[in-house]
């Protein structure tokens, strides 16, 4: 566990030296809640805009740090043979697959704060109304996303490859998950399959805990899969060079 730390640490602190990450995992999702809450201007708590707009900007934020940073990160150190210094080392890949989903799932946290406290205190946004729904909401979408984010990672050959799989992956969740517009703008179909996808059911799920209700169990249960299949197929599968 110790080693674990301290992998977790070192991560960190290469992932805080790069400004882009740091900008797209938490900047871009407040400057989104900023921007839409100036020009959408909320205006009730029934507005669908209320929930609409502050999980848009949780919802891309993470998809971007799951499906294309993470992946690039890990492809990359594979190509750069630091994956393959690892492994002479008492390192296992469980470990430094954990490593990274702790920092990923911290920087979401500092991210959905910052976004909840801007959006309602700078714009009116209301802050989440179901608060045990959207933390198991959130909990568990950022473990689902971040579970498929580690499988392309475990076996992208590459950070080329990586990126071009993730962003690939990025650009369909974004359609299908109802991000790019809401689901109730969206046709019934496409709503239908954003259901089973991660991106789609962790929007669902944020939406509705932000409103106030409870996710729905379908969706909760689609995160929980992704969680514990891609899950375990990353740390299976994953190779070191």
């Amino acid at each position: 566990m110790p080693a674990t730390g301290t992998l977790t640490f070192t991560e960190l602190k290469l992932f805080l030296r790069d400004p882009a990450s740091t900008i797209v995992t938490i900047a871009l999702p407040i400057a989104i809640v900023a921007v839409f809450g100036v020009i959408a201007k909320p205006g009730g708590d029934q507005d669908p805009i209320m929930t609409y707009f502050p999980t848009m900007a949780l919802a891309l934020g993470l998809a971007q740090l799951a499906l294309n940073l993470t992946p690039t990160t890990l492809a990359g150190y594979r190509e750069k043979g630091i994956l393959r210094r690892m492994s002479t080392t008492p390192m296992n890949p469980a470990r430094l697959l954990t490593a990274q989903l702790l920092i990923s799932i911290g920087l979401a946290v500092v991210a959905a704060v910052l976004v909840i406290l801007v959006g309602h205190l700078g714009f009116k946004f209301t802050v989440p109304q179901n608060l045990g729904g959207f933390a198991a909401a959130f909990v568990l979408g950022c473990t689902a996303l971040f579970a498929v984010g580690l499988l392309v990672a475990a076996i992208a050959p590459s950070a080329r490859v990586a990126t071009g799989v993730g962003v690939g992956l990025f650009f369909a969740s974004l359609v299908f998950g109802g991000v790019f517009m809401p689901a109730e703008s969206l046709p019934p179909f496409l709503v239908h399959v954003g259901d089973y996808t991660p991106l789609g059911a962790a929007m669902q799920s944020l939406r509705a805990s932000w409103g106030g209700t409870m996710p729905e169990t379908l969706h909760l249960g689609v995160l929980g899969a992704y969680t514990v299949v891609a899950g375990f197929a990353a740390a299976r599968l994953f190779r070191w060079e």
